[in-house]
């Protein structure tokens, strides 16, 4: 591994960074999670243009060939928001952080947005709201565009707590991120994040650079298969979006007491199978515990418009008691920035999720079998339990290419309401681990069970806020359709083989 490091070092001066040098810290830090920032890669190196990662790609495949496939591992990482150790880290090899590659570009006449796969969403919507402009993106600002809209980098979304209390619950000092991924706050106009991409700029594993649109005749599979495909088939250097006006809008959070569960669950109930659901409104909803400073619901809630009452919100501005509101009208980039408020990095994290068809008795089982699970974790120190829910409705379904092709709803007008339930955990010693993991992934499997026996579990499941070990490709045509388009991009397996990261095809 010496030799190699050397090697890139040669031929990408100032750019590769060992043990010793403040750049390595630097990439270091910018992990969300403590299992990433464990991690100690033999380097990191941060290419600047898509010339230096053609140069990087087809220096490890060289080097794979010739002393065998797996013999040099390397990780790509964006923004560094996977939680699971080894997501977008990797010991004793090489990571390619790519943060330099983020460049802006904004065509107004086309209405089209080039962005380089390291910028973050917070950069981007600090470029696009001078131009009362939007792309579907992450719900928090530090996020990385290129794990989001890959579908491979996951963000949680936690009741986090400060120590101040209130009556019990957590006060307006309370800490949480959003989640993100391929949904959006926009999801109800445009579909998911993927869906809104028109050209993928991709280094092959040749070191090939090819620049692919949905309707180019040669590169049509690999297309579609980069929507929600991770990091299986090359590395995306930069994205061509579809973008639309946008001004400013309505965001923010409400924040109840734990004892206002059942009206909290028939709102949420409402809301996700409604027949006349607003696809300018947005939610997670989430309930909570913190071992150290109580309990209680969030509902994150955003409009699109500059309507701060509209019809679709009331009844959870109504909801009491309230213990924080903090909804009001803002742009998406004071949004963003409110969340980052509320974020922790570098601590311990867990997230794991599932789906299931709505229903109103599933989602109390789901709450009594997060609670029952609350007892096995809460002697952790500074645990944090949570689970969010978010409604994929079928107005999101019929706006989003991505979801037709998963669910294949004939006709689309028939979709069903899907909930994606997700569970995500923080805590601060590194010893509790295995625990944690260990009980996280019992409660999903608990409600995996449940809707299995109603007969509402998906085929689903969100690649954005999966755990390592969850088969997030499944067993069926798509995985086989994807692992002949590797085939075709990839013959070598350089991806599957020496990227360890992520979920993989094979």
């Amino acid at each position: 591994m010496e030799q190699h490091v050397l090697d890139l070092s040669h031929a990408l001066p100032s750019k590769v960074f060992g043990p010793e040098n403040k750049g390595y810290i630097e990439s270091l830090n910018k992990y969300f999670s403590a299992q990433e920032r464990q991690i100690r890669p033999a380097c990191f190196i941060r290419p600047q243009n898509t010339a230096d990662v053609a140069l990087i790609v087809s220096y490890l495949s060289r080097v794979n060939e010739l002393h065998g496939i797996g013999s040099v591992k390397f990780a790509i990482c964006s923004g560094g928001h996977g939680c699971f150790a080894g997501s977008a880290n990797i010991s004793d090899g090489i990571t390619i952080d790519l943060q330099g590659l983020n460049s802006i570009e904004i065509d107004e006449d086309s209405l089209q947005v080039s962005i380089g796969t390291g910028a973050s969403w917070g950069e981007v919507y600090r470029t696009l709201d001078p131009f009362a402009l939007a792309v579907p993106g992450g719900r928090h600002s530090q996020v990385g565009v290129g794990g989001l809209t890959l579908g491979g980098k996951i963000i949680l979304l936690r009741i986090a707590a400060e120590l101040g209390q209130v009556d019990g619950i957590v006060d307006s000092s309370y800490r949480r991120l959003k989640k993100s991924g391929g949904l959006s706050h926009f999801s109800g106009h445009v579909g998911l994040v993927c869906d809104n991409v028109l050209e993928y700029e991709v280094v092959l594993a040749s070191g090939s650079t090819v620049h692919i649109r949905e309707n180019d005749p040669e590169h049509s599979d690999l297309f579609r298969a980069l929507r929600g495909g991770s990091n299986n088939f090359g590395v995306i250097t930069c994205f061509v979006f579809r973008a639309f006006r946008q001004g400013r809008l309505c965001g923010g959070n409400l924040m109840h007491p734990i004892e206002t569960r059942y009206q909290q669950l028939q709102t949420f109930y409402n809301f996700a199978c409604g027949a006349s659901y607003d696809p300018s409104a947005s939610l997670i909803h989430s309930f909570g515990m913190s071992a150290e400073s109580g309990s209680g619901f969030v509902n994150g809630i955003v409009y699109t418009k500059p309507e701060c009452n509209p019809a679709v919100i009331r009844p959870f501005l109504k909801l009491e008691p309230i213990y924080l509101n903090t909804f009001r009208e803002l742009s998406l980039t004071e949004l963003t920035r409110e969340q980052d408020s509320f974020n922790e990095n570098g601590i311990h994290q867990i997230m794991i999720a599932t789906t299931y068809y709505l229903n109103l008795p599933l989602l109390h089982h789901t709450y009594d079998l997060w609670q029952a699970s609350y007892d096995s974790v809460h002697d952790y120190t500074g645990i944090i339990w949570s689970i969010s829910l978010q409604p994929i409705t079928p107005t999101i379904i019929r706006r989003s290419p991505f979801l037709q092709d998963i669910f294949r709803t004939t006709p689309v007008e028939n979709a069903k309401p899907v909930i994606i339930a997700q569970l995500t955990g923080s805590w601060k010693h590194s010893q509790d681990t295995t625990a944690i993991e260990n009980a996280a992934q019992k409660l999903v499997g608990d409600i995996d069970l449940a809707a299995r026996a109603a007969d509402l579990q998906t085929e689903y499941l969100y690649l954005n806020y999966a755990h390592a070990g969850q088969n997030v490709f499944g067993e069926g045509e798509r995985r086989l359709w994807l692992r002949q388009v590797s085939k075709k991009y990839d013959p070598s397996g350089i991806f599957q083989r020496c990227v360890p990261g992520g979920f993989k095809l094979f």
